[in-house]
């Protein structure tokens, strides 16, 4: 087919409160044109609600009635984003019409991945019928559980692209993209027809939740706190025997599969040195499940902007490490 502009949207597991909005012409599996990116911010009000959704949606946990509260968080998140995208495309001199689909993630609130003889379930909040009467083009959504319901994994979404970005580069098994954003997922490509994507373990969720457990803020901001500490080892070593870890890919993870009580008993700086070690050893043995071990790894996602993180990637995942 021929290159269309395309938005996608995406909002993270890590409720960091923003909307990712980006614009590129593609044609599904190349892309000719980068366009424009923002990160636009939700209103504390969107945020807050969002939150409480998260929490409604572990109580429901798939039985029963749905939570009365994803219908009202769905169409707030849903007109947020419309409002984005329109931003972007205008703010880029172009027009709703110039704009061939929209790629609509929605919310993920809730993610169970499918074991032996049963099919996953996956809820992303997002109303793609409202998005399509808003913005008046062609919108894409609930993928992700369209996936599963085909008996996949829903995730990780990132690797189409991340496999456009390689063959582009004309990259090939020695590199291979690691997103770090609530739950860290890496995608590898052997320069031929074998793709391999997976979720890895946790990044920034469980470190951020037990940075606002201490009332120290939403993050560990420069990975401060995280290199001020000092790690645990035996305590490390035992997390990383987790049965996760060793589990043949394909694979996927819940935002609070992996969590902040992993660091109980710790004081801040040194349950954030735990957390992110446990990040980057999970990354670590993720690799060497690969059909080849890269050499490098091209990080993407939130975590990318902590230093800390990347420096134990580095030390502890064994391999060079580069920011996208």
């Amino acid at each position: 087919m021929e290159p269309i502009w395309a938005v996608g949207l995406m909002t993270g597991t890590v409720l960091d409160g923003n909307i990712d909005v980006a614009l590129i012409k593609t044609d599904g599996e190349r892309i000719d044109d980068f366009g424009t990116y923002r990160l636009m911010p939700y209103p504390q009000s969107i945020r807050s609600l969002l939150e409480e959704t998260l929490t409604a949606a572990r109580a429901w946990n798939f039985v029963g009635p749905e939570p009365a509260i994803f219908r009202e968080a769905e169409e707030a998140l849903t007109r947020a984003q419309s409002a984005a995208v329109r931003d972007l495309v205008e703010s880029y001199g172009m027009t709703m019409a110039d704009i061939g689909v929209v790629g609509f993630h929605g919310q993920t609130v809730l993610h169970r991945a499918p074991q032996v003889g049963r099919l996953g379930q996956t809820r992303q909040l997002g109303d793609g019928e409202l998005m399509h009467s808003l913005l008046g083009t062609k919108v894409a959504y609930d993928f992700r559980s369209a996936d599963m319901r085909a008996g996949g994994q829903g995730a990780p979404l990132a690797a189409a692209y991340h496999t456009a970005l390689m063959r582009s580069a004309g990259a090939s098994g020695e590199v291979a993209v690691l997103n770090l954003g609530g739950v860290a997922n890496v995608t590898w490509w052997d320069g031929a027809d074998n793709v391999v994507a997976f979720d890895t373990g946790p990044a920034n969720a469980p470190l951020n939740d037990f940075i606002k457990s201490k009332g120290l803020g939403d993050m560990d901001r420069d990975g401060a706190l995280g290199r001020a500490g000092t790690v645990d080892e035996a305590r490390l070593a035992k997390l990383l025997q987790h049965p996760y870890l060793s589990k043949p890919y394909p694979k996927s993870l819940d935002r609070f599969d992996f969590g902040a009580a992993m660091a109980d008993g710790l004081d801040a700086e040194d349950g954030a040195a735990l957390l992110t070690a446990f990040t980057a050893g999970a990354v670590g043995k993720a690799l060497d499940l690969l059909p080849s071990r890269p050499r490098k790894l091209v990080v993407s996602g939130g975590g990318r902007h902590n230093p800390t993180m990347m420096a134990m990637l580095a030390s502890r995942a064994g391999v060079e490490v580069v920011q996208a």
